[in-house]
């Protein structure tokens, strides 16, 4: 009797092993069911069977898990920002696994599941997804290798959803970020010819063209983009910048002094703006358009440094004016003007000073703080920059 009861359990235990064996059957009625993450694990070890990764089958269930449980991850992370998305390369899996299953064979189907000719045109959005997320975690190599497939799957076919150039513009900055400017300047061109209408994508283009030289490019998408655009502040900043970068001043200053008031709605292009003033040594405009970029997002670095510039150099300029009213023998005017560079100098040390928050290693900033602290008789201050200048230059 004894031996008849292990008997059975030797049974039962060997019937057991086979249940749990992985198999693309198993993994398909794993995903039949909805349990796309067993799925997973299942079809994964099916594909390191050499004789199951030979069938188009085993290629197609892999797609269609990976493809399922990239849509259910990617969704509820777009439900819940807090959700931590378990399985990121899921949409690089799945199309790859599609373009495999197709290789092995173009006519593979299963009941349930979407096959390779469907889904290949269809995956675009989720590599999308994956690619700007390597390019947000500044892996710029793998961003790059995932929207190029996301690219490939978008031009397949007319896409059901246009993206309107946001693709190719994601793509063509990987480019950028890697000094590629020919295929950088191609897909900023395809974003446009797609339907952007976002002025970053000129704006990019715009510059990436300055960096090769292209004048009668820069002009041509300068000019389109005034025609479609007549209104658009960062389009005007852009053709003030265009001509002070030929080198004809005169006109791009001109333009510059135009600008509307509602230039005031567009951070980039008040500091666009501010930059060409200081470039001119007009810092007072400078500073006006700077503060009111600050008064809207005070935690852009550019903006805190170049205000510093603004403050220092126009404080400079009323410690001169101060000296010359002295020697003049209009003390009191004098006075009036030093004080009022001296709230300029102070003003000047706060943005410094967070600025050197943002940069601890500039040591031009650090150098510059001293110089004031001395102006304004900050000896003790002067010294901790004196100090910190000795530590940087060892």
């Amino acid at each position: 009797m004894k031996r008849g009861v292990t008997f059975i359990l030797l049974i039962i235990s060997i019937l057991s092993v086979f249940a749990q064996k992985n198999t693309p059957m198993r993994a398909y009625n794993l995903y039949y069911d909805k349990d796309y993450v067993k799925a997973k694990e299942c079809i994964d070890m099916c594909i390191l069977d050499e004789k199951m990764a030979a069938k188009a089958n085993t290629w197609l269930y892999k797609a269609n898990i990976d493809y399922r449980l990239a849509s259910q991850e990617y969704s509820a992370k777009q439900e819940d920002d807090s959700y931590v998305i378990l399985h990121p390369t899921a949409p690089e899996e799945a199309y790859q696994a599609f373009k495999k299953a197709y290789s092995l064979n173009k006519n593979v189907e299963a009941t349930e599941m979407i096959s390779p000719s469907e889904a290949l045109p269809l995956m675009y959005p989720l590599l999308f997804i994956q690619g700007v997320n390597y390019l947000t975690d500044h892996n710029i190599e793998r961003s790059q290798e995932v929207l190029a497939l996301a690219v490939e799957s978008y031009e397949m076919k007319t896409p059901e959803y246009p993206l309107e150039g946001q693709l190719y513009y994601y793509y063509a900055y990987t480019f950028e970020l890697q000094k590629d400017n020919a295929s950088a300047q191609k897909y900023y061109q395809k974003a446009i010819d797609d339907g952007s209408t976002d002025m970053s994508v000129i704006l990019r283009l715009i510059e990436s063209y300055k960096t090769t030289g292209e004048r009668e490019k820069v002009l041509s998408l300068i000019e389109n983009a005034r025609k479609n655009q007549p209104n658009n502040v960062d389009v005007m900043v852009a053709e003030a910048e265009y001509y002070y970068w030929i080198g004809d001043k005169s006109k791009g200053r001109a333009l510059l002094d135009k600008l509307p008031a509602s230039i005031s709605n567009s951070n980039d292009a008040l500091v666009n703006a501010a930059n060409l003033y200081i470039k001119d040594e007009c810092y007072t405009q400078a500073e006006e358009m700077l503060k009111k970029a600050y008064r809207q997002n005070p935690g852009i670095s550019v903006v805190v440094h170049n205000l510093g510039v603004c403050c220092s150099n126009i404080g400079e300029a009323k410690y001169i004016e101060a000296n010359k009213l002295s020697l003049e023998g209009k003390q009191i005017e004098s006075q009036n003007v030093k004080q009022s560079a001296d709230r300029y100098m102070t003003e000047a040390a706060e943005f410094f000073e967070k600025a050197l928050v943002n940069d601890p290693s500039d040591i031009t900033l650090v150098q510059k703080l001293r110089e004031i602290y001395l102006r304004l008789s900050q000896t003790e201050k002067a010294k901790e920059m004196e100090q910190r200048l000795n530590q940087m230059q060892k």
